[in-house]
């Protein structure tokens, strides 16, 4: 694994695993083992998105959904991850709306 990409989850999956029920700190070996099949996951996923997607010649969210569509817990967390990225946008722009009418005024 090259080391730039070796540390991209590290802190994450460190607090995951403690999350879990793991200790504070766990081993290094253990959170570069859980990174590289993390990573390696994100890779397989990718290419799997991208062969569905080659049909159509675009590559979009809903190849992902489609690829999970099969395991109801993947399926309905990626799907609850999407709905509350859409609120958030929505809240930003209302936000910036916002400050934007403060301004003028």
């Amino acid at each position: 694994m090259s080391t730039k990409r070796k540390r991209m989850f590290s802190k994450d999956l460190k607090h995951m695993m403690y999350g879990f029920g793991d200790v504070r700190e766990p081993l290094h070996e253990s959170i570069d083992l859980l990174e590289e099949l993390v990573f390696e996951y994100i890779q397989e996923m990718t290419l799997k998105a991208a062969q569905v997607s080659s049909k159509r010649g675009k590559f979009q969210t809903e190849d992902l959904v489609f690829l999970v569509r099969k395991d109801p817990k993947k399926y309905y967390r990626v799907i609850e991850l999407l709905r509350m990225n859409e609120e958030l946008k929505k809240a930003k722009k209302a936000f910036d709306e916002t400050n934007v009418e403060e301004e003028e005024e």
